[in-house]
C-alpha cells in the first residue's frame, strides 16, 4: 500500500495461534510488507476454525483468515539447517521479527536474539509469550487461558463468589499482549536511530496483571493489606454499575455521578423510591445494591435495550445496550463508518471481515489481500533471496548497527513531546505508555474540575487528597502536570501555545468538545502544522453512535465482548472493572506511534480517529467470523476454548479457600501428559482421542475437578508442567505481589512519593534490551507549571503571575 503509515517496513513473522499473527497483522494492515513463516504443519489457527458449515479445511479457517490478511506466506522447517538459514536470510533484510514460541524452543532452533542480532543488529525482535522470557515460568507450557488467569483478572473482576473465575469468551490475553507488543515494537522501529535494534519481551499475563489489575488494586493492597474478590454483581465501588435484563436482552446500567443518577431517574419517570436519601450517593447506593438493583430492573424489564439506551443517553446517563455478536455485525453505525470489509479469497470466496482498528485519514489501513494459502508465496519470496550463503557474506556495514551506544537508556520516543488532554483511565494509559517509551508527556488538567482519577480511593497514607490517590499515581506514572482552565478563552490560547511546542496532542472527550474549546484539529494545526492529534471517543468521530456516552465498563457492551462473558448457557456476567480502558489506552498509544511513523516519512501530521469500539471489536474476531460464515450468534462460554477445539479447557477447584487452577489441553501429547500426572486413572480411557474429549467435555471436567481439588494450586501447576501440560495457578491480588514469577520480573515496584509515603505501582511490563523506562509516581496537580510555562514556553514572570491570579493557570 503506497501511502500506508508503515510503508517501507519489512516484517517477518514466525508465529501461530493469535498473539504473534495479530501483532504482525497490525503491521501489515498499515502498510508493512509482512512475510509469514509457517512450519510444515501450518499455523494452529488453520485447524481451529470456524469453518463454513463446520467442515474443516486448512485454507478455510475464519480465525486464520482474520489474523493473516495482507501477508505473504511461506513454509520453512526451521528445525533443519536449510530452513534456519532461509529464515536468517529473511531476517537479514527485515526491520522486525515477531514470534510467539517458547523460549527453549527458539534456543533449540538456534533463533535466540543473540544469534539473530549477529545477522542483523538493527532488527527489532518481538517475542510474545504467555509468561515472558524470564522468570520461573518462562518455559512453562501455556495458552491464552493460563495467561489470563495468572494475571488475577478473573479472580478479581469476573465471576460469582464460590464459582470459577471467568475469562472473556475469546483470546483476550493474547489480543491484549499483541496490542502491547505492536505499540512497543513500532516505537522501537521509530527510535532505531537512537537505540539500534533490540529485543522486546512481552508477557501476555504480565501486561494484564499490570495494566488492568495492578493499576487499581495493587497499591491499596500493598498499603493496607486488603484486597477484594469478584462479586458477580458489578462494580463494588459505586452503583448502579452492572448488567441488567430487559425486554429483549440486556443493558449495561451505569449511573455513578450525580448528574448521571438524576438522568437515570428522569429516564425512569422519577419514581418515588429514587428520591430516598440512601440512593443519593454512589458509594451508599453500592452498599445497598441488593435493594436498588431489583427496583431498577422492574423498569428495565418493561423496555427494549434500544429504548433504555436512548432514554438514558438523552438524559445524560451513560447506560448502553449490550450488543450480541449479530447486532454488532449488522449495526448501522459500523456500516456507515465502513468498518467491515469484503476480501476475496481463492478458496473461501468473498468474505466479510473487520477493518483496521485505527482510522488514519492521511494513511488509511485495513485488509486488502486475503490470508495466504499454506506456502503460497514460497517461489516468489525465496527467488528474491538467492542462495542461502548470502547471509554469510553481508558487508561489514550491513552487519553493524547504525547506533550501538554502550548503555542504551533513552527510550525510542525520546525527543517527542505530548500534550495530554485525556482524562479518566484511558487518557492516563496513553500518556504513561508514551512516557515509558521515552516521550515527554504533560497532563493538562485544572483544579476547576478535578480529574475523577484523583478522587478515587485508596489514598497514600490514608489521607484523602487529590495528590495522594494511588490509582492516579499508577495510571499517570511518569507524566508531568500543568494546570490550565480550558473553559476560559485565555486558557484555550495558552493551551494552543503549548501545542506549538509539542509533537502530539491526545484527547478522549466526546466529538465536538475540543472544537468548542477552540482546541480542535484545525485550531491545533494552525499552531503546529505537523502536529499528530489523536482523538479517542467511544465510537469514533462520526456515525450514528458518535455522541454515545460510556464508561470503560459499559463500552465493552457495544463491542459484543460482554455478550460472550459468563458461564455456559447463562446470562452475561459483568466484568467489575473497565477492561476497555487500559486496552484502549494501549491502542491509543499505538495510534500516536502510527501517526509519528507517517510523519517521519512524509513530514505531515494528521488527525487520527481512534474509535474505542472498533479497537476492542477486534477481540471478538472468533465469534464474529463464525457469525459471518455460519450465521451463529455466540453467547457466554465460561472458560471453554473460544472455538471448542480443546478439552479439558477450563478452571478447576484446588484445596483451600477460592483456590483454582487453569488447565488447557490442545494436543494428544498434552493429554497423555495429564493422564500420567494423574496416575493413569481408569476413567481416562474413555477420552483417549480429541474428538471424544470435546464431545464429552462436561463429563471430563467433572472427573478432572474431583482430582484437582485434592491439591495445592501451585504444587499442582508445577506437577502438571513437569508432564508438559499447560497449567497455572489462578492468582488473586495478594498473590501478584508474592508470586515468584512476578517478583523475578519486577512487575510491581515501590516508589517514593514527594509527599513522603511509599507506594507500589506497576513497572515496565515489557522487558527491553535497548532502553530502561524511567518509572516515577504520577504527578501532583500542576507540579510542572513553572517549568513548562516559564522555561519551555518562555512566558515572563509578570504574565505568568497574571495568569495565576486570573485562575487561567489553576
Amino acid at each position: 500500500m503506497a501511502d500506508g503509515a508503515l510503508s517501507g517496513i519489512t516484517v517477518v513473522e514466525l508465529g501461530q495461534g493469535v498473539s504473534a499473527p495479530f501483532c504482525a497483522k497490525l503491521f501489515a494492515d498499515y502498510g508493512a510488507d509482512v512475510i509469514k513463516v509457517e512450519l510444515p504443519e501450518g499455523d494452529l489457527a488453520r485447524r481451529w476454525g470456524p469453518f463454513p458449515n463446520d467442515q474443516p479445511h486448512p485454507d478455510k479457517s475464519g480465525l486464520f483468515f482474520f489474523l493473516n490478511t495482507n501477508k505473504r506466506g511461506v513454509v520453512l522447517d526451521v528445525a533443519t539447517g536449510d530452513g534456519r538459514d532461509r529464515l536468517l536470510q529473511l531476517l537479514a533484510r527485515a526491520d522486525v521479527f515477531i514470534e510467539n514460541h517458547r523460549p527453549q524452543q527458539m534456543r533449540d532452533w538456534g533463533l535466540d536474539y543473540a544469534s539473530i542480532a549477529r545477522v542483523n543488529p538493527n532488527l527489532v525482535m518481538i517475542s510474545i509469550t504467555p509468561f515472558g522470557r524470564s522468570g520461573p515460568y518462562a518455559d512453562w507450557n501455556g495458552y491464552d487461558l493460563n495467561a489470563f488467569h495468572l494475571s488475577a483478572a478473573g479472580s478479581r473482576y469476573c465471576g460469582r463468589p464460590g464459582e470459577p473465575p471467568l475469562e472473556h469468551g475469546t483470546f483476550s490475553a493474547e489480543f491484549f499482549g499483541a496490542y502491547v507488543a505492536t505499540t512497543w515494537g513500532l516505537a522501537a522501529v521509530h527510535g532505531r536511530a537512537q537505540t539500534g535494534g533490540q529485543h522486546l519481551d512481552v508477557s501476555c499475563a504480565e501486561a494484564i496483571a499490570a495494566l488492568f489489575v495492578g493499576a487499581q488494586s495493587i497499591g491499596g493492597y500493598a498499603q493496607d493489606g486488603k484486597f477484594e474478590r469478584r462479586t458477580g454483581v458489578g462494580m463494588p465501588l459505586g452503583a448502579p454499575a452492572t448488567i441488567l435484563p430487559c425486554r429483549d436482552g440486556y443493558v449495561w446500567m451505569i449511573a455513578l455521578e450525580p448528574g448521571q443518577w438524576n438522568g437515570l431517574c428522569a429516564a425512569m419517570g422519577n419514581p418515588e423510591w429514587a428520591a430516598l436519601d440512601m440512593f443519593q450517593d454512589m458509594f451508599v447506593r453500592a452498599q445497598n445494591a441488593d435493594m436498588i438493583y431489583p427496583l431498577i430492573e422492574e423498569w428495565t424489564r418493561e423496555h427494549s435495550k434500544q429504548e433504555i439506551m436512548d432514554l438514558c443517553q438523552a438524559n445524560g446517563c451513560p447506560t448502553t445496550a449490550l450488543f450480541t455478536i449479530g447486532e454488532v455485525a449488522e449495526h448501522p453505525h459500523l456500516r456507515e463508518r465502513q468498518y467491515f470489509v469484503e476480501v476475496a479469497h481463492p478458496v473461501l470466496g468473498s468474505v466479510r471481515t473487520m477493518g483496521a482498528p485505527i482510522r488514519l485519514p492521511a494513511s488509511p489501513g485495513g485488509p486488502r489481500v486475503p490470508a495466504p494459502l499454506l506456502g503460497q508465496h514460497n517461489a516468489e519470496v525465496f527467488a528474491a533471496l538467492g542462495t542461502p550463503a548470502l547471509t554469510l557474506t553481508l558487508s561489514p556495514g550491513e552487519r553493524e548497527p547504525k547506533v550501538a551506544p554502550p548503555a542504551k537508556l533513552a527510550g525510542p520516543l525520546a525527543g517527542v513531546r505530548v500534550a495530554n488532554f485525556g482524562w479518566g483511565w484511558l487518557g492516563p494509559v496513553v500518556g504513561q505508555t508514551l512516557n515509558f517509551l521515552g516521550a515527554e508527556v504533560y497532563k493538562i488538567e485544572s483544579r476547576a474540575r478535578i480529574d475523577i482519577n484523583r478522587t478515587l480511593p485508596p489514598f497514600g497514607g490514608g489521607v484523602r487528597d487529590p495528590d495522594r490517590s494511588l490509582q492516579n499515581h499508577a495510571g499517570w506514572a511518569g507524566n508531568g502536570s500543568v494546570t490550565i482552565d480550558l473553559k476560559k478563552p485565555a486558557g484555550q490560547e495558552l493551551a494552543r501555545q503549548l501545542v506549538t511546542h509539542c509533537d502530539v496532542a491526545i484527547e478522549n472527550f466526546g466529538p465536538g468538545v475540543m472544537n468548542k474549546l477552540h482546541l480542535g484539529y484545525d485550531f491545533l494545526r494552525a499552531a503546529r502544522p505537523d502536529v499528530v492529534m489523536v482523538s479517542m471517543p467511544a465510537a469514533g468521530l462520526f456515525g450514528p453512535l458518535k455522541d454515545i456516552r460510556t464508561y470503560g465498563m459499559s463500552l465493552s457492551s457495544i463491542t459484543g465482548l460482554d455478550s460472550l462473558t459468563g458461564y455456559l448457557g447463562g446470562p452475561p456476567i459483568p466484568v467489575e472493572n473497565a477492561f476497555a480502558d487500559p486496552l484502549g489506552g494501549i491502542i491509543g498509544a499505538l495510534a500516536v506511534v502510527l501517526g509519528l511513523s507517517y510523519r517521519d516519512r512524509t513530514g505531515m501530521g494528521q488527525h487520527v480517529d481512534f474509535s474505542q469500539q472498533e479497537g476492542i471489536l477486534q477481540l471478538v474476531a472468533p465469534a464474529f467470523m463464525d457469525y459471518v460464515m455460519n450465521g451463529r450468534v455466540a453467547g457466554p462460554i465460561g472458560n471453554r476454548h473460544p472455538l471448542a477445539v480443546a478439552a479439558p479447557h477450563g478452571v478447576f477447584r484446588c484445596a483451600g479457600n477460592d483456590r483454582w487452577i487453569s488447565i488447557a489441553v490442545l494436543t494428544d501429547d498434552e493429554w497423555r501428559g495429564l493422564v500420567r500426572a494423574m496416575g493413569n486413572p481408569a476413567w481416562a480411557g474413555a477420552f483417549a482421542d480429541a474428538g471424544s474429549r470435546v464431545a464429552k467435555l462436561e463429563a471430563l471436567h467433572e472427573q478432572l475437578s474431583a482430582w484437582t481439588r485434592q491439591f495445592d494450586d501451585y504444587e499442582l501447576a508445577r506437577r502438571l508442567q513437569e508432564h508438559g501440560v499447560a497449567a497455572a495457578p489462578i492468582l488473586n491480588v495478594a498473590d501478584l505481589l508474592n508470586d515468584p514469577h512476578y517478583r523475578a520480573r519486577r512487575t510491581f515496584i515501590a516508589v517514593q512519593h514527594p509527599l513522603g509515603f511509599s507506594e507500589t505501582i506497576y513497572g515496565a511490563y515489557v522487558k527491553t534490551s535497548g532502553f530502561t523506562p524511567d518509572i516515577r509516581p504520577g504527578p501532583m496537580i500542576g507540579q510542572d507549571n513553572e517549568h513548562v510555562f516559564k522555561s519551555l514556553m518562555q512566558i515572563g514572570d509578570e504574565r505568568y503571575q497574571r495568569l495565576v491570579e486570573e485562575r487561567v493557570v489553576f
